[in-house]
């Protein structure tokens, strides 16, 4: 049964994503699944020591600790035993950001410059919010009754995203609103039918864009 810890949360995304990739090479998608969450969790750590409000506890000493195990893993594993063991530092796993917002030419171009990532996007989002619906019972509550308000909390999470940096820049306020009243003009018109790229997208007729 789920029971609402962090460690729970975790498992409940690591498993959905090796679900999701493990479907042509089980192993090998699991593996780069893996990999890919022990790099962006490193990356981000890193990031969280370097902000303005940094956690109470220092996670780069406990970082250092399991990247230590993870080389003594690695020498095991492949046979190497060093001399004098090497301190492994935190630098191996950083990245730096991507700062461009030019969309990259080649074969994805087309992918990001249509629908279909709305899609895609569309589909992980409902997987997981329905995932969210596990929690009815630790909470004490009907499904229904309980995914209504987990509903609440994803709309105003998207909004609160929108307007975060927005400080007192209304027009941003209202734009953010603007989106907000066209999903639920859509909603009550036709049930988001309509919308192109949501649940009913084949069945979609016209195109519906939201107002400026």
């Amino acid at each position: 049964m789920r029971d609402g810890s962090l460690e729970d949360v975790v498992g409940m995304w690591v498993d959905r994503m090796i679900e999701e990739r493990g479907l042509r090479h089980p192993v090998e998608d699991e593996a780069a699944v893996y990999f890919t969450l022990l790099k962006k969790a490193v990356y981000g750590l890193l990031q969280t020591h370097e902000g303005n409000v940094k956690p109470s506890v220092d996670y780069r000493e406990m970082l250092t600790n399991v990247l230590k195990e993870v080389r003594r893993g690695v020498q095991r594993s492949t046979g190497i035993e060093p001399e004098v063991e090497v301190e492994p530092t935190l630098s191996e796993f950083s990245e730096s950001p991507q700062s461009s917002a030019v969309l990259p030419k080649g074969k994805h171009h087309e992918y990001w410059s249509s629908d279909s990532w709305r899609k895609d996007f569309y589909t992980t989002f409902s997987r997981w919010f329905w995932d969210m619906k596990d929690y009815a019972h630790p909470a004490g509550r009907r499904k229904s009754d309980f995914l209504w308000d987990v509903a609440e909390v994803w709309v105003t999470t998207a909004a609160s995203a929108m307007v975060y940096y927005a400080k007192d820049d209304r027009q941003r306020w209202f734009e953010t609103a603007q989106m907000l009243r066209y999903y639920a003009d859509l909603t009550e018109d036709d049930g988001l039918r309509s919308l192109p790229w949501g649940r009913w997208g084949r069945y979609a007729k016209g195109n519906h864009e939201p107002k400026p």
